[in-house]
């Protein structure tokens, strides 16, 4: 590839066009000895990445952290209270996470919890707990989890603390956070929002080409193969969603596996980074139907940013929202890319944002996560 690289059928993106062309002519004009040393130096990297995978591998860790006690469950869903400990008054948080990955990245680990965190400040924070789709469930679509999980759930979350919780909604469950502050202004006190993804015609990168090249589909092929995968396995399984995150960022697993082989054995990092990497390795199935939702009516249809996102038989419309809401919108964000995230806070009246230097899992356990976003969210729900 090295030699054609300033050849104008080779496929930069716009943003690496002019360097990747002018790397073609560089290697040309240092000499035959420069693809040899290309294929080294490709090489070494290789061999890191690999030393650092199998370094992960073997890595003791398992985590240590017991589920708090269970207040309301449904189905597969739990609501794990947090703040069982906390002082009378304190105030509720409902805390809604993504429904493609595990609830327990916000309490990945002794050292990076963002809910035992909260806790630890005074807060009562209640975290929804999708579960795995089962019975019922894999027949529900993004309608039925709002309606039976989200708003009961939440309806538990403050009846238990006496008052409205603020709501704070984790990737695609801002979207729900968003919908409940919008629908049932009685039931959120404050909204806050992490890497909610909201315009997906706005995604940017490698994500804007996958949603560009699904735009082409027929969505009622789309529709059709989803359902197949929901009929014949039960739900649409783990692999076909990690490998849509994976294609998002195809470098990710040589930048991070490099870095870790890296780091000193006493690193505490090491330890998060292997805690980190069992989570996402740790993957959940998606409802077919719900799945059908995010597929054809997020990424294709742009029915959130366009206003025409109809969740239990309304459309979600966050410029009715009236509670404070602040949202984090990660600059370097490959999930949700900031000019896909922060639409949201720019629809809700009088929304703030802020925007960490982190990616999206690193907003909630990365190593500057605690300044950058723990510590702004709960002055901000303290009314600060």
């Amino acid at each position: 590839m090295a030699a054609a690289a300033d050849d104008p059928r080779f496929p930069w993106t716009p943003g690496a066009l002019p360097e990747g062309r002018a790397s073609g002519r560089d290697m040309r004009a240092t000499g035959d000895d420069a693809p040899f040393a290309v294929a080294a130096e490709a090489a070494r990297r290789l061999r890191e990445m690999i030393e650092g995978i199998e370094r992960y591998q073997a890595h003791p860790w398992t985590r240590p952290l017991p589920d708090p006690p269970t207040v309301w469950s449904a189905g597969s869903a739990r609501l794990l209270d947090y703040g069982a400990e906390a002082p009378p008054g304190a105030t509720p948080i409902m805390v809604t996470p993504s429904l493609v990955n595990r609830a327990y990245i916000l309490d990945l680990h002794p050292d990076r919890s963002l809910l035992r965190w909260l806790a630890g400040q005074g807060f009562r924070p209640l975290l929804l707990d999708w579960g795995l789709p089962e019975g019922p469930e894999q027949g529900f679509d993004l309608s039925a989890y709002f309606r039976d999980r989200v708003l009961p759930a939440t309806e538990a979350a403050a009846e238990l603390a006496g008052r409205p919780p603020a709501a704070l909604g984790y990737c695609m469950g801002g979207a729900f956070a968003a919908a409940l502050a919008a629908r049932r202004p009685d039931l959120v006190s404050r909204l806050a929002l992490i890497g909610a993804p909201w315009d997906f015609g706005n995604l940017s990168g490698l994500g804007g080409a996958i949603a560009a090249l699904a735009a082409r589909e027929d969505p009622e092929t789309i529709s059709a193969r989803l359902t197949g995968l929901g009929e014949a396995l039960g739900a649409v399984p783990v692999d076909a969603l990690q490998l849509l995150f994976a294609a998002l960022d195809p470098t990710l697993a040589l930048r991070k596996f490099r870095r870790f082989a890296a780091l000193a054995p006493d690193d505490p990092n090491v330890e998060i980074f292997a805690a980190t990497e069992d989570w996402l390795n740790d993957g959940v199935t998606m409802a077919a139907p719900a799945a059908r939702d995010v597929a054809i009516g997020w990424y294709m249809r742009n029915l959130t940013a366009r206003g025409e996102w109809i969740l239990d038989g309304e459309p979600v419309v966050p410029e009715a929202i009236e509670a404070p809401a602040l949202a984090f919108c990660s600059v370097s964000d490959r999930i949700a890319p900031p000019d896909c995230a922060e639409a949201l806070p720019r629809a809700i009246p009088g929304a703030g944002l802020r925007r960490p230097r982190t990616g999206h899992v690193g907003m909630i356990v990365g190593s500057s996560a605690e300044r950058t976003v723990w510590r702004p969210l709960a002055r901000f729900i303290a009314g600060e």
